[in-house]
């Protein structure tokens, strides 16, 4: 054990470190001194203790979390301790009661189990989290809106199954990633993470100390964790056999990396030197080779994707194997995964806000590209205007690589003794790019509009100080 760093594995995943504060051991501490302590304030506020044993409890709780969260030997210390009883919860309770009397401690954790404080402590953590990725997403979404406003006329190549398809504008592009960043924003879940069972969920012991004030008891804890609106919703049951609910939280948690990685892979063939449509503010060196710079944003994102089915696998496996009221595993698995999903979360959306904000297009670029894919993306153009009139080799020879495909088409035409091939020009529009958008803009504009229309206030994401 150390006594001046603490163990971490930031350097085997750089970018981990962006906002690791609000997920990080010390987080996951002062969560379950909150957790106590509101459990005491609200035994205090309908009368089941003293206010001076309420303010015992309360002190030797910030002391105990101040004194683990200061101190890396501490913090090891209660990692260690951990491992007798297969959660934190315990050794920090023990750490509490060396600073209290017989009577104040007796009113810590009265009532409860582990499960009870675990739940609601990770409850607290996930939910902080979702609300602020909540509010970058929409900060995302704008950045991406202005972009597609931006480059509403900027001609691209679409490309399917990685070869060139149609023209298209690079505007309606940059909505559809608005898009997905709005869903996702939309989808935002609602967090509610405040469990009380007891030890099996019959809530027996609180009953068994509360008597008639239990309603109170429990209504005065909702209040104290998710602020005065509590006081008028309904007391909800216990949900710790409800293991569904982490798994969505943790498939949130997984679309918001998912979104950064699925933009990402776009730009990082973006910003290929042989495509050079894009280009990022920001990039990294190479340590061998110092004419390269790299997209490292698009690198950790399209990284934080494929590390992202891991952690979600083991919440659909530990949802699958929950079992009785308190599962042999699969509870303690969940842990990990949330933490990690909620560290890959916080880190994608800050950096996928990063590099939209320091994403370049380059219109010439795209164009160039437009251009040399040329004239086989006219090809589906063509089979539907002149396909009832054209042989298959002629249309084949249209846009044939090298071919002038306005003289080829009118040749044809003349063949087939169409009169529209008298003149060329009746037929050179057909090889321009802004000719065959379809409905590209009126698609793009209703995108938005989609996006503007979405109520901007949201409920249940609680403030948590």
């Amino acid at each position: 054990m150390t006594d001046t760093v603490p163990h971490t594995r930031f350097l085997f995943a750089p970018g981990d470190l962006r906002g690791a504060e609000a997920i990080d051991d010390v987080a996951l501490v002062s969560a379950i001194g909150d957790i106590e302590s509101a459990w005491v304030a609200a035994q205090a506020r309908v009368g089941l203790i003293s206010s001076e044993v309420r303010a015992e409890v309360a002190a030797a709780i910030d002391s105990t979390t101040w004194a683990v969260s200061g101190d890396p030997a501490e913090l090891e210390a209660l990692g260690e301790n951990a491992e007798a009883g297969g959660n934190p919860v315990i050794p920090f309770l023990a750490a509490v009661r060396k600073r209290l009397g017989p009577e104040s401690s007796r009113a810590l954790h009265r009532g409860l189990t582990s499960q009870d404080v675990m739940d609601s402590a990770l409850g607290v953590l996930v939910a902080r989290v979702v609300g602020q990725m909540h509010a970058r997403l929409e900060v995302i979404c704008q950045s991406l809106v202005d972009l597609s406003n931006a480059h509403a006329s900027t001609l691209c190549l679409a490309r399917t199954l990685t070869q060139p398809a149609l023209p298209t504008t690079f505007g309606l592009k940059a909505a559809a990633w608005a898009a997905e960043v709005n869903e996702v924003k939309t989808l935002s879940p609602f967090i509610d993470y405040v469990q009380v069972g007891g030890a099996a969920g019959t809530r027996a012991a609180i009953r068994e100390f509360a008597g008639d004030q239990t309603e109170s008891l429990l209504r005065e804890f909702h209040v104290q964790l998710r602020g005065p609106d509590a006081a008028i919703t309904h007391v909800p049951v216990p949900w710790h056999t409800d293991r569904v609910r982490i798994l969505t939280w943790g498939s949130h948690l997984a679309q918001c990396v998912t979104v950064g990685a699925s933009i990402a892979r776009d730009v990082l063939i973006g910003v290929r030197p042989e495509v050079a449509e894009l280009s990022l503010a920001s990039t990294g060196g190479s340590s061998a080779m110092p004419h390269k710079s790299n997209p490292t944003s698009a690198v950790l994102l399209h990284r934080n994707g494929m590390r992202v089915p891991g952690a979600l696998s083991t919440l659909t496996t530990a949802a699958a194997e929950a079992v009785e009221e308190r599962s042999d595993g699969a509870w303690h698995a969940e842990w990990p995964a949330l933490s990690d999903l909620m560290t890959l979360s916080v880190s994608s959306l800050i950096i996928l806000d990063d590099l939209i904000t320091g994403l370049r297009v380059n219109p010439d670029a795209m164009r160039r590209n437009l251009d040399a894919a040329s004239p086989g993306i006219y090809s589906e153009r063509l089979n539907i205007a002149f396909g009832d009139r054209l042989t298959k080799d002629q249309l084949k020879a249209i846009v044939a690589p090298g071919a002038d495909p306005v003289a080829e088409l009118a040749s044809a035409l003349d063949d087939a003794g169409d009169s529209a091939g008298g003149d060329v020009h009746d037929v050179s529009g057909y090889f321009s790019p802004e000719n065959y958008l379809g409905e590209a803009e009126d698609i793009r504009a209703t995108i938005l509009a989609t996006i503007n229309d979405n109520d901007p206030t949201t409920s249940g994401f609680p403030t948590i100080d």
